[in-house]
């Protein structure tokens, strides 16, 4: 089991122990909830697993140990701690918050809020770069969201912007009615190009995977979300993006050109590309060495 190949028997002896302490005294209190995330928050330096990158948040790999491991009570003190801190720091500042959230879906939040944004700041998911669904993998079992591997489809990733190929792949999706779709009509022609190639392509790799429908479901679904932001935005507003390209089975994608056309199509003016950096330059990719670069998409109008 994942947790149990994680964490040192007296960690998740320790851990279990603070989750059934939270789960007496849960209230749904704002209080409440902010033990639960300083818990959630402890659960990745308090294991031996190592993770398929740098950043903490990626990939949980059981097999790759990593030196510095943190014992579970001090790490939640200290991120109580933490989380004191910026409370105090930001109610010296405020009476009271300014944000209004909106909990749902980018393709669908037109009717939620009035047309009134001025701004627009995200960074979307990259086509192909990562499983955003498993990164909550570890968590999701450890609060026994989920039991395993197979559940993450159904609990989470049918729920977002298709941009992995397992996610494609789960959902079946038919390269011909993502095709047809209106939403893609502006960049229907390249993009058939590209997706027919990386669908001839794919037969020659042993993995076989879906990146044909994936891009074409990417597309369709940015698309989607674009249309829906013209709606909410003045027609004043600014946006940016922080995206990047993307090269599967070395098939180059256009992603930043593809996203301001689309932009273009459902109504915003003007667009501006300003690259940050480089990628796929650090290490060597057995996979393809297209290079890639990431960057700022602005979109105005």
């Amino acid at each position: 089991m994942l947790l149990e190949r994680s964490y040192e028997p007296d960690t998740l002896a320790s851990l279990d122990a603070l989750k059934s302490s939270w789960l007496l005294m849960k209230d749904e209190s704002p209080e409440s909830e902010l033990v639960w995330l300083a818990l959630t928050a402890i659960l990745r330096s308090t294991s031996t697993a190592g993770t398929a990158g740098t950043a903490q948040w990626q990939y949980i790999l059981p097999n790759k140990t990593k030196k510095r491991v943190a014992e579970p009570f001090f790490a939640f003190q200290q991120q109580i701690g933490i989380i004191k801190a910026d409370l105090r720091w930001m109610q010296a500042r405020a009476s009271q918050s300014c944000a209004n959230i909106i909990a749902g879906d980018a393709r669908t939040f037109a009717d939620m809020t009035s047309c009134n944004v001025d701004a627009v700041i995200t960074s979307p998911p990259y086509a192909n770069n990562y499983d955003y669904a498993d990164a909550l993998r570890f968590e999701m079992t450890f609060w026994g969201d989920i039991n395993g591997w197979g559940d993450i489809h159904n609990a989470v990733r049918r729920h977002l912007i298709v941009s992995s190929s397992q996610h494609s792949s789960r959902e079946r999706l038919v390269l011909d009615d993502l095709l047809v779709s209106e939403a893609v009509a502006p960049i229907r022609s390249e993009l058939a190009k590209v997706v027919h190639e990386l669908a001839d392509v794919r037969e020659s790799h042993g993995g076989k995977k879906h990146y044909h429908t994936m891009v074409a479901a990417y597309c369709r679904d940015i698309s989607i979300v674009l249309q829906q932001l013209r709606r909410i935005c003045k027609p004043v507003s600014r946006m940016c993006w922080v995206i990047g390209d993307s090269a599967p089975y070395g098939v180059y994608c256009p992603v930043e050109r593809w996203i301001a056309e689309l932009a273009i199509a459902a109504g915003f003016k003007h667009h501006r590309f300003e690259k940050l950096r480089d990628r796929n330059i650090k290490w060597k990719n057995r996979k393809h060495r297209v290079p890639l670069k990431e960057g700022l998409l602005w979109i105005e109008g």
